[in-house]
């Protein structure tokens, strides 16, 4: 028998209100990273890695979220890492045992003393920790790549009337549990708070140049020339926003819409490192114009000695900007 009943319009306005997140996060490193932050996801990056965007000159990405090392976990480093980062979002890291949970709260302190107003989650491995994490700090519920997944220990009453976010998983394995935290029972269970939900599986499809779907993964684009890994990713993103979205999961409001924006300045002639133009090999110094300059997504920068050459190659080689028109310098007429 299933414990699922039928709900009035205030309950029901209740479970919209509790399913819809905060943020939607994606941790990959830059362009990807550029991308999602464009169409509205929150970008972020374990605490061992980066965005790795010094290649591409006067790209700075606002660090959304900081996850934690897993595998090597340090909650000293983890700490002067957010302190560094300074992120919306911490996941401080994994507690196995009740024993661990002191540890991790007066770390949650320690940041929540500088930055108050910080989403910080500590993810739970036995179900005698659920209850010894304080309220006001989010749950991580372990759906993805992970020893010990949250439905493994715990039941979904447990994770009720809790703020919440969904550690890894596929969108529709996060929806199966986002339902079952939030749904209306026979016995009058508050509904878990969903914050925010995380996966990054995108772009491993996108690496056979599959794109994600909501019925699953499609491989349409494999073959043509003009479909790099990048568009691959981006295209999934949208899918994923749009499934997001009609399921009344996405959030009304993206980092861009808090003031969170990419600073790029774009290059200029002084970025190139040889004076060949990179499609016809001529002096680009030598032109009546001067190099027309074109950044990519590659982390190449590239001088022309003419826009013909500028575009020709860039159709040719099946390049992409980094970001659009900003990163294209033409040189005065």
């Amino acid at each position: 028998m299933s414990l699922d009943i039928s709900s009035s319009s205030s309950t029901a306005r209740e479970i919209d209100a509790a399913k819809q997140t905060d943020y939607v996060a994606f941790l990959h490193r830059a362009p990807f990273a550029l991308d999602a932050l464009k169409i509205g996801f929150l970008p972020g990056f374990r605490e061992d890695c980066s965005f790795q965007q010094s290649q591409f000159q006067g790209l700075e990405i606002p660090v959304g979220m900081l996850d934690n090392d897993f595998r090597n976990p340090d909650l000293t480093r983890y700490v002067d890492r957010f302190f560094e980062h300074e992120p919306r979002v911490g996941v401080i890291g994994d507690a196995y045992d009740p024993d661990d949970v002191d540890d991790y709260v007066a770390a949650a302190r320690e940041i929540q003393a500088s930055y108050p107003d910080a989403e910080l989650v500590i993810v739970p491995k036995c179900r005698e920790v659920i209850e010894m994490i304080p309220d006001d700090i989010v749950l991580g519920y372990s759906r993805g790549y992970a020893d010990r997944l949250a439905h493994e220990f715990s039941e979904p009453t447990d994770w009720r009337g809790r703020r919440v976010h969904i550690l890894g998983g596929s969108p529709p394995k996060q929806l199966d549990v986002i339902q079952q935290l939030t749904r209306p029972t026979l016995t009058d269970d508050p509904p878990a708070d969903i914050v925010g939900v995380d996966w990054n599986g995108l772009h491993r499809g996108a690496q056979f140049g599959e794109f994600w779907t909501a019925a699953g993964w499609d491989d349409s684009g494999r073959d043509a020339d003009h479909v790099t890994v990048r568009k691959t990713v981006r295209h999934s993103l949208g899918r994923l926003r749009e499934f997001w979205q009609g399921h009344g999961v996405w959030p009304d409001s993206t980092p861009q819409d808090v003031g969170l924006d990419v600073g790029y300045e774009g290059p200029s002639s002084s970025d190139l490192d040889g004076a060949a133009c990179t499609g016809c090999g001529t002096n680009v110094w030598r032109t009546p114009r001067g190099p027309f300059v074109a950044e990519y997504d590659t982390g190449d920068v590239c001088g022309y000695c003419s826009y013909d050459c500028y575009f020709s190659h860039r159709h040719r080689n099946n390049l992409e900007e980094i970001a659009g028109e900003k990163s294209v310098y033409f040189p005065p007429a």
